[in-house]
């Protein structure tokens, strides 16, 4: 190796949103890292601007939401509006509309207490935004992405620490450059360079319906300009408008079949389709900021990974994936129900803490396998909604059955890992594993003061897992849960938290419990009736429980005190984890 090649634990290619989350997390987690992408300036407008809820708590949770929510417009609601002709007087014009996240959501595992969600709302903010924001993050830890600079080629040589050995091409002077990476991440767009240098397919269809689509200062008569709102024009036209930051309106409307290219559709064209369809009321665009004509397709590819032969597939550094595809590298889908940036900020946060752990040795190497296998069948359900929903005629009942049936998905509340790998094959119950672990207010005991969970588990700096003991009552289970406990005296693992969890509000009771149990750390759940044990499916308080929580805030094993969750944790943890011993 020359050596005028640097090398980097991860090479990220693409700095629009989902590049720049996979650069925050890899910093977070102690990696080095390059970022390059083949653009001369970041987007300025447009593009993706939905971030849902579970979206919006996971850059909660991250620390990289405070700047959107002081900026962005906060949406409760979707609505269908039909619009009749100017002058029609023998119909009614009507409007249809649910609340964006609605209770049954919330209280999904149909138990009396209610997993606390503090975004039970869709945040519509330009992607300039987001990703000024994450850039932000990037730039305290000195990392700028390098423009325009993209990756003309590249090999994966075995047998090398950094087997990823790539040749960056600066576009604008057309010097090279030459670097080494442990990993390569993809995320350069539908057009992915990496994707094709791969090789894979980009499954799917396009189709001849054009769509225009704009940003913009708007004056209008309709009355909804709150909500999420879908109308269906007085001679069968269709559009989608809603609120912006700083008083813009995005609106996206259906444009008529014919022959023309994308690329050859004005924007007055888009402006007049628009005005027609919002008829009888009037808009006019006072100034437009951005828009674009996309053509409406659905696209996933066959493999998120450049490795193939899962056969051989072990522990050997040699045989893992070492390239993965992100975001629209990876699934692409229309517009309507905000999907492709959502998606794409799970994949990443689904994959880094995988690389992270298996980087430093605290996985076995064969979790990285998990993230096409996690994450692909997520793309394809996207793309199955999204048919469904594009494809609508904007028909009141339709529509709104459609939306509701999958609302819990498309929030991303919904996601679910229930059938893969890295989830136990237990029956269905009321939450499974694979599942969004459920966020409860709890009670310190040192200090009276509640909690969230998602607080308490959150880490500056390293991904860990998280083990909740739900110790119910200790008037029984104290001699139990002191036994789990004695599994973890004297270690010191950064990558396992445990939180003790315990029903008992009698302060005689918990002082008197044995000297492991740490008052200090002990957490009271005693709100709205015990509510996190109740969500976590502890219904004997007499009898202890422990969930184990992946650093992706899914559920990775529950149950009672059992060796099977000590065999969950040797199958894809690599550090020695003693058992429980508890009879």
């Amino acid at each position: 190796m020359s050596k005028e090649t640097k090398q980097v634990d991860i090479l990220i290619v693409g700095g629009g949103p989902v590049g720049l989350f996979a650069a925050n997390m890899a910093v977070r987690s102690g990696l080095t890292i390059r970022i390059i992408d083949i653009e001369a300036e970041p987007q300025h407008w447009g593009r993706g601007d939905w971030l849902h809820g579970r979206t919006l708590e996971i850059l909660d949770f991250t620390g990289l939401n405070t700047d959107l929510l002081n900026t962005g417009s906060k949406v409760d609601a979707l609505a269908v509006h039909h619009q009749l002709p100017p002058r029609n007087h023998t119909a009614t014009a009507g409007r249809t509309s649910i609340d964006f996240v609605p209770d049954s959501i919330v209280t999904k595992y149909k138990y009396e207490a209610i997993s606390y969600n503090q975004f039970l709302h869709l945040l519509c903010v330009g992607q300039h935004i987001t990703e000024s924001n994450f850039q932000h993050t990037l730039s305290e830890n000195g990392i700028q992405v390098e423009r325009p600079v993209t990756v003309s080629q590249f090999i994966r040589e075995e047998g090398e620490d950094y087997p990823i050995l790539a040749t960056l091409k600066n576009k604008k002077n057309h010097a090279t450059e030459k670097v080494r990476a442990k990993y390569l991440l993809g995320c350069d767009g539908a057009h992915s360079s990496i994707r094709q240098q791969l090789g894979i397919e980009y499954e799917g269809r396009g189709s001849k319906q054009n769509c225009g689509v704009l940003d913009a200062l708007v004056q209008t008569n309709f009355p909804d300009r709150k909500s999420i709102s879908f109308v269906r024009g007085p001679f069968g036209s269709h559009a989608c408008l809603f609120p912006r930051e700083n008083n813009l309106t995005r609106v996206m409307v259906e444009l008529p079949s014919d022959d023309r290219d994308r690329n050859q559709i004005p924007l007055e064209t888009v402006q007049s389709e628009a005005r027609r369809a919002l008829l009888p009321h009037r808009v006019e665009f006072l100034a437009v900021m951005w828009w674009t004509v996309y053509s409406v397709g659905q696209h996933v590819a066959n493999r998120y990974t450049d490795w193939m032969n899962e056969e051989e597939e072990g522990n050997d550094n040699n045989n893992i994936p070492r390239v993965f595809l992100c975001g629209d590298a990876c699934h692409s889908q229309s517009p309507t129900l905000g999907q492709g940036l959502n998606t794409g900020i799970g994949d990443v946060f689904n994959l880094m803490w995988k690389i992270a752990m298996v980087n430093c040795g605290l996985a076995k190497s064969n979790l990285l396998s998990t993230y096409e296998t996690e994450r692909r069948p997520i793309a394809q359900k996207v793309i199955a909604i999204d048919r469904l929903v594009s494809g609508n005629d904007l028909k009141d009942e339709p529509l709104m059955s459609l939306i509701n049936e999958n609302q819990e998905f498309t929030t991303g509340f919904g996601i679910s890992y229930a059938s893969t790998a890295l989830s136990s094959s237990l029956p269905s119950r009321k939450l499974r594993i694979g599942d969004r672990a459920p966020d409860f207010k709890v009670v310190a005991y040192n200090t009276g003061k509640k909690a969230r969970l998602y607080d308490l588990w959150r880490t500056k700096h390293n991904w860990c897992f998280h083990l909740l003991i739900l110790a119910g009552d200790l008037t029984h289970t104290a001699e139990r849960v002191s036994q789990a406990l004695e599994t973890f005296k004297d270690k010191e693992w950064s990558w396992l938290q445990i939180h003790l969890i315990t029903t008992t509000t009698q302060r005689g009771i918990i002082d008197s419990s044995p000297s492991i149990i740490n008052k200090q750390a002990l957490l009271i759940d005693k709100i709205n009736q015990t509510q996190c044990h109740s969500g976590y499916n502890v219904k004997d308080e007499d009898v202890p429980a422990a969930v184990i929580i992946r650093p992706d805030l899914h559920i990775g094993w529950m149950g009672q005190f059992s060796l099977s969750m000590e065999d969950w944790l040797a199958d894809n943890i690599n550090l020695d984890f003693q058992g429980w011993n508890v009879s």
